[in-house]
This record gives C-alpha cells, structure tokens and sequence, in this order.
C-alpha cells in the first residue's frame, strides 16, 4: 500500500454553501494531517469545517463550528490529530462572511 502526500485547497471560502476542499477518492483511505486557514480580510472571520461520511448515509459532522480567525493572519487546525477518511468521504469548508477573505489549505497523506 503505497502512501501519496498531497496537498488539496479552495481560495476565497464561499459563506453561501459550503465548499468541498478535498475527496478521498475510490479504494482510497486518507490521514489528514493538518489544515491551515488564512484570513487575508482585516477583520476577524469565523469559519466551519465539517466532514461528510459517505458510509454514514452522508451525514456531515462539525470538526471546527463558527471558530474565529483573527484578521490578517492564518490559524493552524486539525494538527496532532489523525482524522481518518474512508472512501467518497468529504472535507468542506463554509466562511461567515462573504468578503471571500477566507482560504484554506488541508495536508493529507492518502493510502491506496
């Protein structure tokens, strides 16, 4: 089983529905290892991670819920965690605001 580092990213997070940031794909499991959130907007911005369970009828859970980023700088999430992610599983991100002052970024070691 060979492992694959890899990087998976949205810029300007939407605030109107949320945006999958990465996809585990088929015959595929997923460690995240950590997920960075830059706020480029001067004012602070909450933001909401959720994760999709495909083998969970799809129900979504919150991993971060309406935490504030400060403004302009990044906030380091889901680091010493390992989150595992099963195939047709989803990672996705919603902003409060709709300045689109929101990216984030998410490192994930897949294994095929």
């Amino acid at each position: 089983m060979p492992n694959v580092f890899k990087n998976a990213k949205t810029i300007s997070v939407s605030n109107s529905s949320a945006d999958t940031v990465y996809t585990t794909p088929a015959a595929t499991k997923t460690i995240i290892l950590g997920a960075m959130i830059c706020n480029k907007s001067a004012a602070s911005r909450d933001v909401t991670v959720t994760w999709t369970d495909s083998s969970d009828s799809g129900n979504a859970t919150s991993l971060l819920h309406e935490v504030p980023v400060p403004g302009d700088s990044s906030l380091e999430v889901l680091s010493g965690q390992k989150y595992v992610l099963e195939a047709g599983d989803l990672l996705k991100c919603l902003s409060s605001d709709d300045s689109a002052s929101l990216d984030i970024t998410v490192g994930v070691m897949e294994i095929t």
